[in-house]
């Protein structure tokens, strides 16, 4: 035993410190592994007073609630912008930081379409913690429900996702009768936007949620609008195009030039190119 205890304390200096770097670097990538989903998903609940703010501020609001599991609820806000039922549907499903009730205001300009706007778990009123699998589930769960609904045209139903949203409605488009899909900041698959931000880390070995549409989108035979921010410096661009190129059905994309990820939505052609697919759609 003193031979060994001699030997690691005769280790050149230079070994300790290879020895120290790679058991930090070992520590690092274990805490990236086990805890990324806080890089992913930052859920921004609301509380009880907020939504009373919400409630008055915007009575034409029909709170939605779907139960998911026995203990889990989502919650989301319907606004219906038509004179006569049943409604064509719009269904949106947000960015990983994005509380969907901030949208109401601009969601009550679209014409001729309710709009659904749903909290994924941990989200606004939802209750649960999000992860991929709860977030695709939870999309059909919440498609079924509204499907039900009496004042809801079956026919004239369109998903629309933002960013990592996107993901989720093309999986809802794929497994459930859609009349078109509008995707925003889209990606193919999550590890290529994972491995834009991270560059300097073995991504592929630590990312545990693919979000992967590429062999979902070739599948899909309904018409696509991909709305992609030029300067966008989350998704590259490139990745929204790629997902594009793969989509089975008709496609058009734009891009929106001098905007970014977060502020895309601000501009005057994105509103006009999503009020004018929902037009083609409920006339088709």
């Amino acid at each position: 035993m003193r031979k060994v205890v001699k030997t690691m304390h005769a280790l050149p200096r230079w070994i300790w410190l290879i020895i120290i770097v790679l058991v930090f670097i070992v520590l690092v990538l274990a805490l990236l592994y086990f805890f990324q989903h806080r890089l992913i998903f930052y859920p921004t609940s609301i509380t009880e007073d907020e939504a009373d703010m919400i409630r008055s501020q915007h009575p034409e609001a029909e709170e939605i609630t779907v139960p998911v599991t026995d203990e889990v609820t989502v919650h989301g806000w319907l606004l219906s912008n038509v004179e006569e039922e049943p409604s064509p549907l719009l269904i949106y499903f947000g960015g990983n930081a994005q509380e969907v009730s901030q949208l109401i205001p601009e969601t009550a300009e679209i014409e001729g379409w309710s709009v659904l706007l749903m909290n994924y778990r941990g989200y606004g009123l939802s209750e649960g913690d999000p992860d991929e699998e709860a977030l695709l589930g939870d999309a059909l769960m919440v498609y079924d429900e509204m499907a039900e609904r009496e004042d809801i045209d079956t026919d004239h139903i369109v998903t629309m996702g933002r960013s990592i949203g996107s993901a989720v409605a093309t999986h809802l488009s794929a497994e459930r009768k859609v009349q078109g899909t509008i995707l925003v900041s889209p990606f193919d698959e999550f590890l290529h936007v994972a491995q834009s931000q991270f560059p300097f880390l073995p991504v592929e070995w630590l990312l545990k949620y693919s979000f992967d549409s590429t062999d979902i989108a070739p599948q899909t035979e309904h018409p696509l609008l991909a709305l992609i921010a030029g300067e966008d410096e989350i998704v590259d661009p490139a990745y929204s195009k790629a997902l594009v190129e793969k989509w089975g059905g008709p496609k058009e994309s734009y891009v929106i030039e001098g905007e970014g990820h977060n502020t895309i939505h601000l501009s005057e052609e994105y509103r006009a190119r999503i009020q004018e697919f929902l037009q083609a759609m409920e006339e088709g």
